[in-house]
């Protein structure tokens, strides 16, 4: 999901001038407003979240294979009105499940070995009660019998639901975005990250003539009647809820062909007519974009079905082969932003997904770092490292990043799982010291990982034993802590000699984290740890910390205090 920029000003630069026999300038971040005196800045929560956020026994006792959605909408209304099977294996013996579906939408029937079911709803969970214990290993299909008019977006992508809006001719735009608010705001289903149907979807859906429908994967049929355009779309891979979607409006649409590592696929473009020209030309960068995410993660995870961007009235979002594109774009440095970010969700996010939301990182946090990549390939590292210079602005630290389980709770408006995500990924790649290593890494972790659920500590196991070193102090700082590392030095100026006291505060007492001074455009990497060093420079005109590596500030002090005990 693209994120907010709105701008905060946390942090800001800061350039100490010194002078004696030379000149010497440190700069860093400034760490008075970093670290915010009120953090940990959750909400209370109540049984509604743990019913809604927790992997329960009544979840945990089945694993879900297929979802099938044969609904008909209805755009006048805001209205939506059909069935989902959902097919599911039992993981032990059970006679009561949870499925999920906003209580605002009726239930009309549940059916089961053409038996109606009794259930019970409570807060937006559906309690499907069976006659008899539904065996460990058995393999079953439910079908759900359902209608109402779904929430409506308020602010999609970010506070989502389903989007009903207009193009210029008139005809109905009709959408849904509803990453973290959960799928069942439109279609029941088993509402939790960690479980994704491992033979995917298939997407039935009726619409006024005249209007497109796309959705997810691959169109296996369009046919019409008087009244009625009936699209039927399919996906066999496995796909997180959130990016079970759907699109319908009075589309047009090209393709082109793309030549990936090992296979060609097709790249599907749809948009209404009045974005055509304005998108065509955007989307000329779709091709160089992922032929660079194929490079340095691995190849395309969803060829059989090929890409697709579809024009939407909401910023970029990245339902799987079918990603919302913002019509009203945006370019940064020269790049399209939304097809930068969001097609990096392909990889992280989408393929390698996690499961719980607390996780979040290992979706944005990625794909966030993923476009300071390409931009270091088209522009170099300083253009990469000014553009997580940029972000490093927008990073808040009032919650650690790994968030809460259990209560699918993550505050859009916190940038922090994005900015300061990515920026931990480039001090890990600092830390790391050798590049073939870190991006071996990441493609490694990537195919490793694909099509599975995973956490951060699963990638924190991972880069332990890919280096051989234990960097657990170095995740635990940036990923469960909001505090910001904070390097302390003293400066004394003696017969044209610099002599700097450093250490580390504000973190573990194992905390090692590298640092570079550059002395005359020379970099000199040095170890600060949390106990006082001291380094001592001779004969230079310049001195500066280089703050591009790691996320972490720069605080002078006259006098180092004691450590309190």
């Amino acid at each position: 999901m693209r994120k907010q920029t709105t701008p905060i000003y946390i942090v800001c630069l800061i350039a100490i001038i010194l002078t004696s026999f030379s000149s010497c300038r440190l700069a860093g971040i400034n760490m008075k407003r970093e670290t915010p005196k009120r953090g940990n800045v959750y909400p209370k929560f109540k049984e509604k979240d743990y019913v809604r956020g927790a992997l329960n026994d009544k979840r945990s006792c089945f694993d879900v294979l297929h979802y099938t959605i044969d609904i008909d909408i209805n755009p006048n209304k805001k209205y939506i009105k059909g069935f989902v099977d959902i097919e599911f294996a039992a993981v032990r013996n059970f006679k009561e499940m949870q499925i999920d579906l906003f209580k605002n939408m009726r239930i009309d029937s549940i059916v089961f070995n053409s038996t109606n079911l009794s259930f019970s709803r409570k807060y937006d969970a559906v309690y499907v009660i069976f006659s008899d214990s539904v065996q460990k290993g058995d393999v079953k299909t439910l079908r759900v019998f359902y209608q109402g008019k779904p929430m409506e977006a308020k602010r999609p992508p970010w506070e989502g639901g389903v989007v009903w809006k207009k193009s210029e001719d008139g005809s109905p735009w009709i959408g849904v975005a509803c990453e973290q608010l959960g799928a069942s705001v439109w279609f029941p289903n088993k509402d939790h990250l960690s479980d994704e149907p491992d033979k995917g979807a298939t997407i039935k859906i009726s619409v006024p003539k005249g209007l497109t429908v796309v959705s997810n994967g691959v169109q296996v049929e369009h046919r019409s009647s008087n009244d009625k355009e009936y699209f039927t779309w399919q996906t066999s891979y496995p796909i997180n809820n959130y990016n079970i979607t759907f699109y319908a409006g009075n589309f047009v649409s090209y393709s082109e062909e793309f030549q990936g590592i090992d296979t060609t696929f097709t790249l599907s473009y749809y948009v209404l007519p009045e974005h055509f020209e304005k998108s065509r030309e955007a989307f000329k960068q779709t091709a160089p974009i992922l032929h660079f995410y194929e490079k340095i993660f691995g190849a395309y995870p969803w060829a059989r079905e090929g890409f697709k961007l579809v024009g939407s009235p909401y910023e970029g979002m990245e339902h799987q082969t079918a990603i919302a594109y913002g019509t009203k774009g945006r370019q940064m440095n020269g790049v399209d932003y939304i097809i930068l970010h969001e097609a990096a969700h392909e990889w992280f996010g989408n393929s390698v997904s996690v499961p719980d939301v607390s996780d979040i990182f290992i979706h944005e946090g990625f794909a966030t770092y993923a476009e300071a990549l390409y931009m270091e390939q088209l522009y170099g590292k300083k253009a990469a490292d000014n553009h997580l210079r940029t972000y490093s602005y927008f990073i808040k630290n009032k919650n650690p990043i790994v968030g809460v389980p259990d209560v699918n709770f993550w505050n859009y408006k916190d940038t922090d799982p994005y900015m300061k995500g990515a920026w931990t990924l480039h001090g890990l790649r600092f830390v790391i010291n050798n590049d073939s290593l870190f991006f071996d890494i990441l493609h490694l972790f990537y195919n490793q990982q694909a099509y599975k659920t995973t956490t951060v500590k699963d990638f924190t196991t991972f880069v332990n034993a890919k280096t051989g070193s234990d960097l657990s102090w170095y995740f635990q700082q940036y990923l469960y802590k909001r505090e910001v590392p904070v390097l302390e030095y003293t400066k004394e100026f003696s017969e044209g000699e610099l002599k700097l006291t450093v250490r580390w505060t504000k973190v573990g007492s194992n905390f090692v984290l590298p640092v570079e001074l550059y002395v005359d455009s020379t970099p000199l990497r040095i170890e600060p740890t949390t106990e006082i060093q001291t380094v001592t420079i001779k004969d230079f005109e310049n001195i500066s910390f280089n703050i591009a590596p790691a996320y972490f500030a720069v605080k002078e002090v006259k006098k180092h205090k004691d450590k309190k005990k």
